[in-house]
């Protein structure tokens, strides 16, 4: 992708800015990631994976479908040759806005194929990042093999593995961690140094740009440079603040769907906890049923959900609130003769928000005893009241995942298992409300 010639010194430093769409490669003709400006599939490909996404529609909608295309089992090419005037965001709103776009379809993507993402919501490519680079004079030199007192034939140069020292001290993480050690500078003398230090640094990454960006010659001044270094300094943190809003918006369940209730048909009391539920069939419906009925109530609903990559321990990770997500987990025990037993698992799981909100209160906790010559109790009662109104949260959360549980069980045509009551008699199942065909054995469809 080949910007064209710049009208002005500003159109020049957005393209020698970074954040512009680049390849990913595997191999010299094998890449992982083609931009979409540059791309061409043939038709049966496109159309057997489904085409593009339509729910991305400010970026992301490439990355997915190469993604896609390569979880088919299919290779996508790279064509050198292949070449495309590609027309930048040429203002600073415009650029600023587009990477505003390029985290929030990050955060898009990491709902859809969670597996390819890191704990901070970036992209974990197994290939070659083509682009402008960054630091990598300093810490990525190549290494050239001479051979034996310098005879070797062949000569090549070697690039060394992308180090990711430099996207670390320009990530957003980074820099919310220099304010906070600025602010905890305040009260710890010692500890003053360390923000200008880690500030240091990421203005080291941007000052590398600036020294290493391409810079059309009759634009290059003093002034595009810093140009060029302010840019590279803002853009991973408007893509990550970005990132991190829009997970965080999007990665939370309606308050109306939570508070809502399943209508189930009237049971007995259940005995026992929220976590476990057991259901069988003497019919051959195994767990993929209830998947399947569960993954149509999510939708229906309007849930926040995640699916199994192959590489979670959970089946299905719903998004509930501001605190807490459930983890769902399924097995289904095989008798004979079409007798399932079905286990349900439920785990909450403690969300970024939850930590980040518990760290900043036992530090206040911990600075608190530090500086005191007594143990006050008193100080321990808010964080006591917090935790109470986490575990609280957790428990309606876990409670209406359960409802939705059961009544998709209802659906697929499982019956609940109960335990007995003290009295000694068991309880009664309940008949199942909703029509199910149960003569058709074919498993549902579940989501890829």
């Amino acid at each position: 992708n080949i910007t064209p010639p710049a009208k002005n010194w500003i159109q020049a430093c957005v393209a020698a800015a970074p954040g512009g769409p680049s390849h990913v490669l595997l191999t010299d003709v094998v890449a992982e990631h083609i931009p979409g400006c540059n791309m061409a599939f043939y038709r049966w490909a496109f159309e057997g994976i489904g085409g593009f996404d339509t729910e991305y529609r400010k970026a992301g909608d490439d990355v997915d479908f190469c993604w896609r295309l390569q979880q088919a089992g299919w290779v996508i090419s790279f064509s050198p040759t292949a070449i495309v005037w590609h027309y930048r965001r040429f203002t600073l709103r415009a650029f600023l806005k587009q990477q505003d776009g390029y985290g929030e379809a990050e955060s898009l993507l990491r709902f859809k194929h969670l597996i390819f993402f890191g704990p901070t919501g970036t992209a974990k490519w197994r290939g070659q990042i083509y682009g402008t680079p960054r630091f990598s004079w300093f810490v990525n030199r190549p290494v050239i093999y001479h051979g034996i007192f310098g005879e070797g034939f062949f000569q090549s140069i070697y690039p060394t593995p992308q180090s990711d020292v430099a996207a670390y001290l320009s990530s957003i993480e980074w820099f919310a961690l220099t304010i906070f050690l600025f602010g905890l500078g305040i009260f710890l003398p010692a500890l003053r140094i360390v923000p200008y230090l880690m500030l240091g640094g990421t203005l080291c990454v941007a000052l590398s740009y600036m020294v290493r960006a391409s810079i059309e010659p009759k634009f290059d001044t003093a002034g595009a440079r810093l140009l060029v270094m302010f840019l590279a300094f803002a853009q991973p943190l408007v893509r990550g603040f970005s990132r991190y809003f829009t997970w965080l918006h999007f990665k939370r369940t309606p308050t109306s769907v939570i508070r809502a209730h399943e209508h189930l048909p009237e049971r007995g009391r259940f005995v026992g906890g929220l976590s476990r539920r057991v259901f069988w069939s003497d019919q051959g419906r195994d767990r993929h049923y209830l998947l399947g009925a569960i993954f149509e109530l999510l939708d229906e609903e309007g849930w926040r959900y995640s699916t199994d990559s192959g590489w979670n321990e959970w089946d299905i990770q719903i998004y509930g609130n501001f605190w807490w997500s459930i983890a769902l987990q399924t097995v289904t025990e095989y008798h004979g003769g079409g007798n399932c037993l079905t286990r349900v698992r439920l785990r909450n799981r403690f969300v970024t928000t939850t930590i980040i909100f518990n760290l900043i209160a036992l530090s206040l906790l911990i600075y608190r005893q530090l500086n005191i010559s007594h143990v006050d109790l008193w100080f321990l009662v808010p964080y006591l009241l917090f935790l109470v109104f986490l575990w609280t949260r957790a428990r309606l959360l876990k409670s209406r995942v359960a409802e939705l549980v059961d009544l998709a069980a209802h659906r697929a045509g499982l019956q609940r298992v109960m335990r007995k009551s003290k009295s000694g008699e068991s309880m009664a199942t309940s008949q199942v409300e909703v029509p199910v065909n149960t003569v058709d054995q074919v498993s549902p469809n579940l989501p890829r």
